[in-house]
């Protein structure tokens, strides 16, 4: 009895000494226990108090967090040729030149909630010109990117390589044209290499002005965008593609680029000043 009273006294020691630890512990990968990998997301729309001028139904911007918005598509996390969303419709709110653009069913309502909203607060000159794009289509998207970029070297070669690089390998040899390997690494700065883009979700759309012809940075400058930036996650939407946050997206500035994830991802990604990759610890 003796003997074993002291033994427990002992192990009480060094446990709170620290030499030995019970339970599962996490290896060098992060694994075991029940400890994150990552620093946990602080949940802000718990707090958020949201408020709108127009008649919303709250029902239409959340989604629990429902894995199907959250679903990353990148270069490292690829949707495959066959990917298809499940939900398709088209879209009835103004699009750049009345073309057809199809969206997710849930993404297209909160979108239609939000533009009422923009429409009330005066911001009515903005037009969406992209949403759901095919595997087919953006083979035929991309491939046609990179036989213009092929033609020329285009500011947007010099925004990637610097112009050092192309002073060097290209005017100081009199070559006016990039290389195949340079002209598919310039594209891939600001196409998705097909499979791989987010538009074949189905869960984003671009946005456009009368002001513009093209999509380009100009819609940072927009009365539209001052907008989107202070309220789209309200709506369930983020700027997918943030300027500053390259090296985590993969992908060049697009203000004009935005994804529907759910209000409550959205708040998160807005207040924590984060990318969907961050958010999901990718």
């Amino acid at each position: 009895m003796k003997k074993t009273m002291i033994s427990a006294v002992l192990l009480f020691c060094l446990l709170l000494q620290g030499c030995i630890r019970m339970g599962p512990q996490p290896n060098a990968t992060g694994e075991g226990g029940d400890l994150p990998t990552v620093a946990p997301v602080k949940h802000y729309y718990l707090d958020m108090q949201y408020s709108y001028q127009t008649q919303v139904d709250p029902n239409l911007l959340t989604t629990g967090l429902h894995a199907d918005y959250l679903l990353l598509a990148n270069k490292e996390y690829p949707l495959g040729r066959d990917f298809v969303p499940a939900s398709l419709t088209a879209l009835t709110c103004t699009t750049y030149g009345g073309k057809t653009v199809e969206l997710d069913a849930r993404a297209a309502q909160a979108l239609y909630l939000m533009l009422q909203e923009m429409a009330v607060a005066g911001v009515t000159d903005i037009a969406v010109t992209s949403g759901y794009r095919s595997y087919e289509y953006q083979v035929s998207l991309f491939n046609y990117y990179l036989s213009q970029e092929q033609k020329q070297i285009s500011s947007n070669a010099i925004a990637c390589f610097g112009s050092d690089y192309i002073q060097r390998n290209y005017y100081d040899k009199g070559v006016a044209m990039l290389s195949a390997s340079d002209a598919k690494t310039v594209v891939l700065s600001y196409s998705a290499y097909p499979g791989t883009s987010e538009h074949q979700t189905g869960l984003c759309v671009d946005f456009m002005t009368s002001t513009m012809s093209e999509l380009d940075a100009t819609f940072a400058t927009t009365q539209a965008f001052a907008w989107l930036s202070n309220n789209a996650y309200r709506f369930g939407f983020i700027l997918r593609y943030p300027e500053g946050k390259e090296a985590i997206t993969g992908y060049t500035y697009e203000p004009w680029h935005y994804r529907f994830v759910g209000r409550e991802a959205a708040t998160d990604i807005y207040f924590g000043n984060l990318t969907l990759e961050d958010y999901l610890g990718k």
